[in-house]
């Protein structure tokens, strides 16, 4: 089948080095400093959090309502901005934050990258799946889900069988692409259960 004339046509910039993949890069979801309770109780105290365990890439940050500081270890201060926005339940009353980034947009996920912090975008990251195709991307989804069966704790037999049913449909393939690493073939999330995700 020939290439549509507007794909022979386009002219795409050649790439140095492929756009670094999302799952691989090292990051900071505000969801995991929510589940830490690291905020102050008001927006006059700042402390300063040191998890060299889970932030590796990063020396310390000093953590406020209104901001955060992230010092890295080139010596680098980063501000970053935080916007606190009414859920549904609590409103006003119960608020939850994110990050700012530096382009201006608001997102739950600040990725490292160059010795900085940025939005998905500002670093010019995609996705594993972006890397598959129609082929390839059910493979990938099966593997991550094996992973969180076997990783995921406290889960109802219900729920268990539930994910299982949906194994029984794929076949246990390899993935051709060989910059999906085993970082990219965790889980992504929780799949709709409750309790903590311990592989992240």
């Amino acid at each position: 089948m020939p290439m549509p004339l507007q794909l022979a046509r386009a002219r795409r910039p050649k790439r140095s080095e492929p756009r670094p993949l999302v799952e691989q890069l090292p990051r900071i979801d505000i969801a995991d400093l929510c589940r830490l309770k690291v905020f102050p109780s008001n927006w006059y105290d700042r402390h300063t959090l040191e998890m060299p365990f889970r932030y590796s890439f990063l020396r310390d940050m000093v953590i406020s309502l209104q901001k955060i500081e992230v010092n890295h270890y080139s010596g680098y201060t980063q501000p970053i901005r935080l916007r606190w926005i009414r859920t549904g339940l609590g409103g006003n009353y119960r608020p939850r934050p994110l990050f700012i980034c530096s382009c201006g947009r608001s997102t739950a996920r600040l990725y490292f990258k160059s010795g900085h912090l940025a939005c998905r975008r500002c670093q010019d990251a995609i996705y594993a799946s972006q890397l598959c195709g129609k082929h390839s991307r059910p493979i990938l989804q099966a593997k991550r889900l094996r992973t969180f069966l076997e990783l995921k704790s406290g889960m109802s037999q219900r729920n268990r069988q539930r994910f299982q049913a949906r194994l029984s449909t794929t076949k246990p393939l390899e993935l051709a692409s060989e910059r999906i690493q085993d970082r990219a073939k965790l889980p992504q999330g929780n799949y709709s259960t409750r309790g903590a995700m311990h592989w992240r």
